[in-house]
């Protein structure tokens, strides 16, 4: 995610003075940059952890990127009085161990087992990086000549970006649960799969029946995991959850996540009662979270119904353990996050810098309000907060959205990775971008990356499988360039108003909380796969403000 906060550089004053030469100390505070980084799109991976964990909706699960965006919104002043009356330094500092004191929060979250608990601990790790955000910015310009300043923090940008590349891989690993039995490889090499693959997918009905009765079980259930979605559509569902009935209960476990949802809800209300309970304990929570937060007919609740009708009090207490053992499994990744943040405070502590604050003019009469008289400026802090949440709800769902049977297919894991190919597309993109500006207009590169997206998300929108798939993640690669565009943008010739300009962009960022709220509210209705019509309209308005909203109608003087 791109560095949020304004970069506003410092005022010299009367016996103040730049330290030119502080590698270690530029080290430490980019640090800092890619921490923030990282942990914010740690969210993407904690939110359908939770999810799971506490049987959520969606709207219930976006209250994670509610939270922690919540808090730019309602601590930021609270943040810019700590540094102002701390100074810069100080402030990281404060930051640090307040984001600290949020991720050590997780391991009670924990033991607790209460969703709430968890948003408490979220929100107080949120306000650490918020104050850090008021503060780390402009103290970068302390740690070298002004002439390079801009330079640094492009630096520090680019470890932020870093940090949101690398979090949802670790995460997935250390967060979200493998599978628990996973197919030989040497299966789907063999000739005897191979050979029914392509009977599911070319043959007549007669043939596949046959084919079924000579393959083994493995063959069978690797299969039914690996052909196209449109095979489905070919095969009766109760012929498919009548082979699958027959499969050992490993088989049934490794099988029922990746088929459609027609077929999922038609093969587990074959199971007996004696199958439920053989079952793994992943295996039924991932069953009931996914048909739960699906649109289902009539019939397919009613199967669904028959699946839940074999959960006896015995297999409710199994995946109670299931679910409680999971909520614990986040408390060593943020233990470690939380001691992590400390040995941080501690380096930037002791480095031996100035302590120095942005003093501001005491004669200024500007206020925030003056800025809704200049269009460019309101419409940008309009335009950054339909950004921000835009692209805070295509990372947020991603995990979601892949793993459905229609669209990836994938376990948790492997979509957790999938999120840090959208977050390094951010990345990758914010290099180019800034290359292709020196001889594009930025009004006409946010024009082109706007319509890139709109394209790629009405196209995941209207398709499935790997199209779907891969126009979902290349969305990242063209959000690169919009955030400091806009910004840019909307503080143009601003004048001695473009502190109060920047001051509302802030504040903005609170779309980060709105927009995936409203976004899972949608999904629980129409279903995720059509609910990013709402991110869809953010870069509608996106595309406005670059074609018109950002024209200067009016400009402040002095």
């Amino acid at each position: 995610m791109s560095n949020l906060m304004q970069q506003t550089p410092l005022q010299e004053t009367q016996g103040s003075h730049r330290f030119t030469s502080y590698p270690a100390a530029l080290s430490v505070i980019t640090t800092v940059f890619f921490m923030w980084g990282f942990i914010t799109c740690l969210n993407d991976i904690l939110i359908p952890h939770l999810k799971t964990i506490f049987e959520l909706n969606y709207t219930k699960a976006m209250l994670v990127q509610f939270t922690f965006f919540g808090a730019y919104f309602i601590m930021s002043v609270p943040g810019g009085k700590i540094v102002a009356s701390l100074g810069y330094k100080k402030g990281i500092v404060c930051g640090l161990i307040i984001a600290a004191f949020g991720a050590f929060g997780f391991w009670p979250a924990a033991i607790s087992h209460n969703y709430y608990v968890f948003l408490l601990a979220l929100f107080v790790l949120a306000t650490g990086i918020t104050v850090l955000q008021v503060a780390a910015n402009p103290y970068v310009t302390l740690l070298g000549p002004p002439k390079t300043s801009s330079s640094r923090l492009n630096l520090a940008q680019a470890l932020n970006s870093l940090g949101t590349t690398i979090a949802p891989y670790l995460g997935g690993i250390l967060i979200l649960s493998a599978a628990t039995y996973v197919i030989p490889a040497d299966v789907g090499k063999s000739p005897e799969t191979i050979q029914l693959i392509q009977t599911l997918e070319t043959k007549p009905i007669a043939e596949i029946e046959s084919a079924f009765k000579q393959a083994t079980p493995e063959s069978i259930a690797f299969s039914l995991k690996n052909v196209p979605p449109y095979v489905f559509d070919r095969l009766p569902a109760d012929r498919i959850s009548q082979q699958i009935a027959q499969l050992p209960p490993q088989l049934i476990g490794s099988v029922i996540g990746d088929l459609p949802t027609t077929q999922k809800v038609s093969a587990v209300s074959q199971l007996s009662a004696e199958q439920t309970e053989q079952l793994d304990s992943q295996v039924i929570v991932e069953v009931l979270d996914s048909l739960a937060t699906i649109k289902l007919d009539p019939k397919q609740q009613q199967q669904f119904e028959q699946f839940k009708q074999n959960i006896t009090p015995a297999i409710q207490q199994k995946v109670q353990t299931y679910r409680n053992e999971q909520a614990k499994s986040v408390q060593m990744p943020y233990a470690i996050l939380g001691g992590v943040l400390i040995l941080l405070a501690i380096f930037v502590a002791i480095f031996k810098l100035p302590e120095q604050n942005d003093h501001k003019d005491p004669t200024s009469s500007h206020r925030l309000r003056d800025v809704f008289h200049y269009p460019h400026a309101y419409l940008g802090a309009l335009a950054v907060f339909f950004y921000v949440g835009g692209e805070v709800s295509v990372g947020s769902f991603m995990v979601n959205y892949l793993t459905l049977p229609e669209i990836g297919r994938m376990t948790e894991q492997l979509a957790a990775q999938y999120v840090s190919y959208f977050w390094g597309g951010a990345m990758i993109g914010r290099l180019i971008g800034s290359l292709l500006m020196i001889r594009i207009s930025p009004k006409i590169m946010l024009s082109i990356f706007s319509i890139i997206n709109l394209c790629l998300l009405s196209t995941t929108m209207l398709t499935t499988g790997d199209i779907a798939v891969y126009s979902v993640i290349s969305i990242g690669l063209f959000n690169s360039i919009m955030f400091p565009t806009i910004f840019a943008l909307a503080v143009e010739r601003m004048g001695s108003l473009t502190e109060q300009a920047s001051s509302l962009i802030v504040m903005a960022i609170v779309g980060g909380a709105v927009i995936p709220f409203a976004q899972g509210f949608i999904a629980d209705i129409i279903g995720l796969h059509h609910a990013f019509i709402l991110p869809l309209l953010c870069y509608v308005f996106i595309l406005y403000y670059s074609l018109d909203g950002a024209k200067i109608r009016r400009a402040v003087v002095g």
